[in-house]
């Protein structure tokens, strides 16, 4: 028995000398506890620690890519309209020490930022939007908004990209929607060809407008021509009338009736006389 001891203390020696040796691959970053709080990181290599249970070590991938899928959910938008939505986000640990320390379950940590993150950005753009140019526009801003919220938590992640599986109307309004969606096309495709008619017909319409406003010119020009020349008639019969009254009035009787008979045309007898 004396001589198993010194080879039983050699055997611990051994193990706990190799309890002690941590290879950390190239991939991965080693935080290590002494007593249950962390100590320090060990990067990618050969290093030692104490032996347990004085500290121990843990691993964490840190090229790794990984994947959180929230789930689908029915949102209301902006408008007070409800969308379907499903997406995915990846990540990779910027922090192992955080990462390790901070969260019990970083998955579901993730997903709940991603979920509270994502009914606020949607409440804030409305269906029209969301469904023809704001795709990318969301994805940005659901990225931005969660990382801020894990930052605000001490994840120690970072958030790689968000993708939108699915971005649609709920199956239950989904006919409701088409018909909303046609009306508004129609409505469009009316918009369209009355612009078209008024392109159309405008330039003819003020066409004939200035044509009409220049004739109308032209008429108060000969108007107001003969106007002037009546007024100067008058002018002149009023020095003839003070001049010589009598003279001037056989004068207009001879021309009223020189003016009466080349208006009047003589019928056959019998025959109403007409005056033109």
């Amino acid at each position: 028995m004396k001589r198993l001891l010194p080879l039983i203390g050699l055997v611990t020696l051994l193990i706990g000398a190799w309890s002690s040796v941590m290879l950390v691959d190239s991939d991965e970053v080693a935080v290590v506890y002494r007593f249950g709080a962390v100590s320090r990181t060990a990067a990618a290599g050969l290093s030692l620690r104490l032996p347990a249970p004085i500290e121990r070590d843990e691993r964490v991938h840190v090229t790794e890519v990984r994947r959180v899928e929230p789930g689908a959910r029915i949102l209301l938008t902006g408008d007070t309209n409800l969308v379907a939505v499903d997406l995915v986000a990846q990540y990779t640990v910027s922090d192992p020490v955080a990462f390790t320390s901070n969260l019990t379950d970083p998955e579901a940590v993730i997903a709940d930022a991603l979920r509270g993150q994502t009914a606020a950005q949607v409440s804030r753009m409305e269906v029209d939007v969301l469904l023809t140019t704001g795709r990318g526009a969301l994805q940005q801003q659901i990225k931005s908004a969660t990382q801020a919220r894990l930052d605000a938590l001490g994840a120690g992640v970072a958030l790689d990209a968000v993708e939108l599986h699915a971005l649609e109307p709920p199956d239950a309004v989904v006919a409701a929607f088409n018909d909303v969606s046609s009306a508004r096309g129609d409505r469009d495709t009316m918009i369209l060809a009355a612009q078209s008619y008024a392109s159309r017909h405008i330039p003819d319409v003020r066409g004939e407008a200035a044509q009409l406003s220049e004739q109308a010119r032209a008429d108060a020009a000969d108007l107001l021509a003969t106007a002037r020349s009546d007024v100067a008639r008058f002018e002149a019969l009023k020095e003839t009338w003070s001049a010589n009254p009598e003279s001037l009035r056989q004068t207009l009787l001879q021309e009223a009736a020189q003016a009466v008979s080349a208006e009047v045309r003589f019928a056959r007898p019998g025959d109403d006389v007409i005056l033109e």
